[in-house]
Formats: C-alpha cells, sequence, structure tokens
C-alpha cells in the first residue's frame, strides 16, 4: 500500500525514507527559539507543560523538507487537483508526566502529555465531511535520540492515553496523521 492509503485506512503512517538531519547547529536554534505555553490538554490551573516555538532560521527548513517528503508520497494532492501546502512549522517542548498527572500509572510517569493536532469543527453551512484527500495534515518528527511519538487518530482522553493495549500506535521518525 502507498503511504497515502494507509493514511487513509488507518489515521497515521510512518514516511518509509531517511529522516530529516539535525545536525547539532540546528538543535541549538531549535533550543534558542522563543517558547510559549499552548493550549490543549491541561486542567484550569495546571501549570502549562506543554510549550510551542518557532524560528524562521529553522521552521523554513522544516517545511519545505516536510513539504518535499509529502508530494513524494502523494499526501499533499487534493481531490479537485490542487496542492495543500505545509505551513506553521513549530517545535513542540513539553515536560513528562509526574506521577500525579500521570494518575498514578506508572507506565505514563515521565512519558509527555497529550498533544492535539485537529482542525476546527466545521461552520454552518460548510462541506463536511471532507475528501480523504482535503483532511488537513500534522507532521510530527522527534529530534530527540530514541524519541517515540504515540499517535492516537481517533483521539485521546482519560486511559486512552495508556499506550499500544489502550489505542494509541507507537512511532518515530517522520509521522503523518490526518
Amino acid at each position: 500500500k502507498s503511504a497515502a492509503e494507509v493514511l487513509h485506512s488507518v489515521g497515521w503512517v510512518k514516511l518509509a525514507r531517511d529522516p530529516l538531519p539535525v545536525d547539532g547547529s540546528t538543535l541549538a536554534e531549535l533550543r534558542a527559539a522563543p517558547y510559549a505555553p499552548i493550549f490543549n490538554g491541561q486542567s484550569p490551573g495546571e501549570a502549562p507543560l506543554r510549550h510551542m516555538g518557532r524560528h524562521p532560521a529553522w521552521a523554513a527548513r522544516f517545511e519545505a523538507h516536510f513539504a518535499s517528503a509529502l508530494r513524494e508520497e502523494g499526501m499533499l494532492a487534493c481531490s479537485d487537483g490542487s496542492e495543500k501546502s505545509v505551513c506553521d512549522c513549530y517545535a513542540l517542548r513539553s515536560l513528562g508526566l509526574g506521577a500525579d498527572a500521570a494518575g498514578g500509572d506508572p507506565a505514563l510517569a515521565g512519558r509527555q502529555p497529550p498533544h492535539s493536532d485537529a482542525p476546527e469543527p466545521p461552520g454552518e453551512g460548510a462541506t463536511w465531511p471532507l475528501a480523504d484527500a482535503d483532511m488537513p495534515l500534522s507532521v510530527m518528527l522527534g529530534v530527540m535520540p530514541n524519541t517515540g511519538l504515540w499517535i492516537f487518530p481517533a483521539g485521546c482522553c482519560g486511559a486512552e492515553c495508556g499506550g499500544d493495549a489502550a489505542g494509541g500506535d507507537a512511532a518515530g521518525g517522520d509521522a503523518a496523521g490526518g
């Protein structure tokens, strides 16, 4: 099956290609980017665990890499023949879940908190559902050694965030989700 077929059948795909080379200077640029707390997944009054940052020094390089990889896999093609654009590349930084945030589950303690990337629900009169080829994509790349990306194509809340047995799949490298 093609990467696009896998994506449309299970909700995510790991691209079979060499990973994006992230050298020491790029890592330094990623670490030096300004980071700010992001909105998703934290309870009111909880200290932010998720942050995102962006800097033109590296964002354009990542966007070009992702565009090339997705184009080669046929994943930017829309149903009307146009092409999706790759934009808004951010670095995500999150703190590991402490024992309390992990609900006392030692398997979750230290794991990164869930991060959600989903389009806003359609507005009044919007065509929905969109054709598979027209759905927005999210692409994630782990840049730290041995990074595992837990993928929940049907969403993640509560006990569902516990890993394989609870509906999540682990992927490393370039992963795209629809």
